[in-house]
């Protein structure tokens, strides 16, 4: 599966998110605020992908691990981009969210970034990801 793809899996994920997802308010052991909820959501939504990326990373499969981070930070880029309406309360989430897949993708190499090349022209406001 190309970047492309995942990255267009990623995005129809979290733009299918609506306020109605976002789970909320009272519980048995105290309030949920709005953000933490919305984290939860989005992160429930994007969590296969890192489960992906963190087995393709731990059985050296390279090309697959970084089709696969592409193709998350992409995603999350286009989403954060467009606006889905949860951003209001998980301000901030794509990008951290995508430093986080990053994380998971240089565990094998040492001070190793994501190709500049790529975060230019593909996710140009998150520049801090080839650091």
């Amino acid at each position: 599966m190309s970047f492309t793809d995942i990255a267009r899996s990623v995005f129809e994920a979290l733009i299918a998110l609506d306020l109605d997802d976002l789970d909320a308010g009272p519980r048995a052991a105290g309030y949920l605020e709005p953000s933490e909820g919305a984290w939860a959501v989005i992160e429930n939504v994007t969590e296969p992908y890192f489960r992906d990326l963190e087995r393709r990373v731990r059985l050296r499969h390279e090309d697959e691990a970084t089709a696969l981070c592409k193709g998350i930070v992409l995603g999350l880029y286009r989403a954060e981009q467009r606006g889905f309406e949860l951003l209001e309360y998980a301000e901030d989430g794509p990008s951290e969210l995508a430093g986080q897949a990053v994380a998971i993708w240089r565990r094998r190499r040492c001070n190793v970034s994501l190709p500049r090349t790529f975060v230019e022209k593909f996710a140009p406001e998150w520049a801090c990801l080839t650091r």
